[in-house]
């Protein structure tokens, strides 16, 4: 017997945690604030990395991060499959467009999401949809839609307003769960800015949601046993220069694979952007495309690469893998390696920090060394590099911008005004606001899906990254 008997999970994608507390403050989302925050409580949470829509949806779908899925972004380029296969539809992938339905089928097989243990769900304009029924699975066939009529008339507030009416619908069709995605906020930061009027009035919509969500469920006598939870998959920051990564590859004379410019062989390296704020970064080795290359590779085929994003402005940490599966990270602050040791965080300073984190433990626990870098500008970086760098599929280097920066500066229309994607805190916090009871201090967007699975009453699948609520 669970908790609850239906839970809410509303994602107000994009949204900061800062300018919602600032919102609920100045009373600009009451509803929230009434009948969430003061019967629950409101917390600044983590996302995962890379902190970019779809990748960063699946932590609450299947409580895995995006390296655990294999889908370590919203582009990438699978090196290994390119170097076996002429002709194969896992040899790279673009989200942005009619290949988002290919998500949940891209996926590391085995995992099971929420719609399988809740088999009652309903899913609305989510592309992680696996295991949702046919009848759940409310917008199916129209989501792509929307996005390309909001797409061509920055109409996006129909698409949160439509999601509203979806939501309602499925409360009366006596679900258990609802996963309800509202892309306003998102989609208004980056043709606008993150603090634009248009923005803040789709923080207003999710507020005006809620209000008609409790209205019926208070109506139907099911208020007092229905959870609401509020999260985002990232935040935003503000943009004011973009750096092309594919465009910086081919001034230094390879020929490079990059969205849209696609239709192209005989290239020697492939860059994958996500959400315009992080990269992945492919090289072609001394033997071929299998293969992910290592440091000291990467210092034979690409060290001059390596020694221009370090340098250059826009690009704030560079990664990539040593020996024996260990990250190095490297910046213009100082270089640093991570590695994982019997369940322990091992982060070893080579000369000065990266990070510029306080003084840190050389050897930590997963849950010491989010704790300790919570607050800071690169919150559980440790961990969610070494996740990344799980994924087959991730690039030789992994790049992070730096903050009013991007990695995109051709074939992006409209012009973003606003990023995400990065290691840096503004990409990483999100808020998470809920009327449950008691929330623990730090939260990981993994975090929620076994706790909304043990709240309704199932058993949470093991071998996942994150941890209940409940848990002690």
């Amino acid at each position: 017997m669970g908790l609850y008997k239906k839970c809410i999970l509303i994602l107000a994608d994009g949204a900061r945690p800062d300018l919602f507390q600032q919102l609920l403050k100045a009373g600009a989302l009451p509803t929230i604030q009434k009948e969430l925050v003061e019967k629950g409580g409101f917390r600044t949470a983590l996302s995962a990395f890379p902190s970019t829509t779809g990748p960063a949806y699946m932590p609450f779908v299947n409580g895995c991060y995006p390296g655990t899925c294999n889908v370590p972004g919203i582009r990438w380029f699978n090196k290994d499959v390119y170097a076996r296969k002429l002709f194969s539809r896992k040899r790279f992938r673009s989200y942005v467009g009619f290949e988002s339905y290919l998500m949940g089928s891209d996926m590391t097989p085995g995992l099971k999401t929420i719609f399988h243990l809740i088999p009652n769900s309903v899913n609305i304009f989510s592309p992680i949809n696996k295991g949702v029924s046919f009848r759940g699975n409310r917008s199916k066939f129209w989501r792509i839609w929307y996005w390309y009529y909001a797409y061509l008339t920055d109409h996006w507030t129909l698409i949160d307003k439509a999601a509203r009416e979806k939501l309602l619908r499925a409360i009366q069709d006596d679900v258990e769960f609802i996963f309800a995605v509202l892309p306003g906020v998102d989609e208004y930061s980056h043709i606008a800015d993150p603090f634009h009027e248009q923005t803040i009035k789709s923080y207003q919509v999710i507020d005006d949601t809620v209000g008609e969500v409790i209205h019926l469920l208070r109506k139907r006598g099911e208020y007092e046993e229905t959870l609401i939870m509020i999260v985002s998959d990232h935040g935003l920051s503000s943009t004011h220069t973009h750096f092309g990564l594919g465009g910086f590859l081919e001034s230094t004379g390879r020929k490079t694979f990059y969205y849209p410019k696609i239709f192209k062989t005989g290239f020697e390296a492939a860059s994958m952007i996500s959400g315009n704020g992080m990269g992945h970064v492919y090289f072609k080795g001394p033997h071929g495309w299998a293969g992910r290359l290592n440091y000291p590779l990467l210092k034979e085929v690409a060290g001059d690469v390596l020694k221009g994003l370090i340098s250059e402005e826009s690009v704030d940490l560079v990664t990539c893998q040593e020996a024996q599966g260990k990250i190095r990270v490297m910046s213009r602050r100082g270089q640093a390696v991570i590695a994982q040791e019997e369940g322990h965080i091992r982060y070893e300073i080579l000369d000065q920090d990266p990070f510029d984190y306080p003084p840190l433990p050389e050897i930590m626990t997963d849950r010491e060394g989010l704790e300790r870098t919570y607050e800071s500008r690169y919150p559980d970086a440790l961990a969610q590099l070494l996740q990344i760098f799980h994924s087959p599929r991730t690039g030789d280097l992994v790049i992070s911008a730096k903050r009013g920066h991007d990695l995109r500066r051709r074939f992006e229309s409209p012009e973003h005004k606003a990023s995400h994607g990065s290691l840096d805190r503004e990409h990483m916090a999100i808020p998470f606001c809920s009327n449950l009871p008691k929330t623990p201090q730090y939260i990981r967007s993994v975090d929620v899906f076994s706790t909304l699975v043990e709240a309704l009453g199932r058993r949470v699948p093991p071998g996942i990254d994150g941890r209940s609520f409940f848990s002690k």
